[in-house]
């Protein structure tokens, strides 16, 4: 059996959407409470003056992150497709290590950027055309229409963010559009808990805590960016097997 064939690489891309979703997670915690919870917590207190209650600030909210969450799956499913284009006539091993060993390194790239190590995170929010769309971003802060807050939701969904780039490179690796679009899909709705908490009000966390969930969510970007390299070594030859004790990963 072909230990990186069709089957494999579908298990593999399964594990890649739970490890998705607890990027998300840890992220939420870290990052996004950094960068995006100010932002949000000031919309939603520029809306609080007419719509203090719960139950008319909550579905504006969830609009905003439901409209986040589709430009996730956008850029899943044009990162997949990309990929899928230049498989149509049958991925050859040495297509497949290529495709693995581009992903494993931006990933780790973005990991490293994400836990401090690299600047690639002030090169991200330094770039022209992220900060044309903060700008765009920044106009539709005010909003206070339903449909506002959706496209609110998914101006942010494109805003320079190394945690999302770093998730739009694992889809590169994804065996169809759907697992591509899946991957972003369950990174997304696991920053969506804390952030809602966020832009109701429920406070934050200590700076203290942000930077080691910060540092959990780099650990797990650069782990899957290695996990890629290892496959792409495989499908190369140069790595035969490794294995924890008896329990064999690769």
């Amino acid at each position: 059996m072909d230990c990186c064939g069709p089957v494999a690489e579908a298990h593999a891309a399964t594990l890649t959407l739970w490890a998705a979703l607890g990027i998300g997670l840890t992220t939420s915690l870290g990052h996004c409470l950094g960068m995006c919870g100010p932002l949000l917590s000031t919309v939603s207190l520029a809306h609080g003056r007419t719509e203090g209650r719960l139950s008319r600030l909550l579905p504006g909210l969830l609009l905003y992150h439901l409209g986040r969450l589709n430009s996730y799956v956008v850029i899943g499913l044009v990162f997949s497709l990309l990929m899928t284009a230049t498989r149509a006539n049958g991925p050859s091993a040495t297509l497949r290590a290529i495709i693995f060993g581009v992903s494993g390194s931006l990933m780790v790239l973005m990991g490293l950027g994400l836990g401090g190590w690299l600047p690639t995170g002030r090169y991200l929010n330094n770039h022209r055309l992220g900060q044309a769309i903060a700008s765009r971003f920044l106009a539709l802060a005010g909003t206070s229409s339903l449909a506002g807050r959706y496209f609110l939701g998914v101006a942010n969904g494109f805003l320079p963010c190394g945690p999302v780039y770093a998730m739009a490179a694992a889809t590169l690796t994804a065996p169809s559009p759907l697992y591509g679009m899946g991957t972003m899909a369950m990174f997304g709705a696991g920053t969506i808990p804390v952030l809602v908490a966020v832009g109701l009000g429920a406070g934050r966390l200590a700076p203290a805590l942000q930077r080691r969930f910060n540092l959990g969510a780099a650990v797990l970007v650069v782990f899957m960016g290695v996990q890629f390299l290892l496959r792409a070594g495989k499908l190369l030859g140069f790595v035969r097997e490794i294995r924890w004790g008896f329990v064999p990963f690769f």
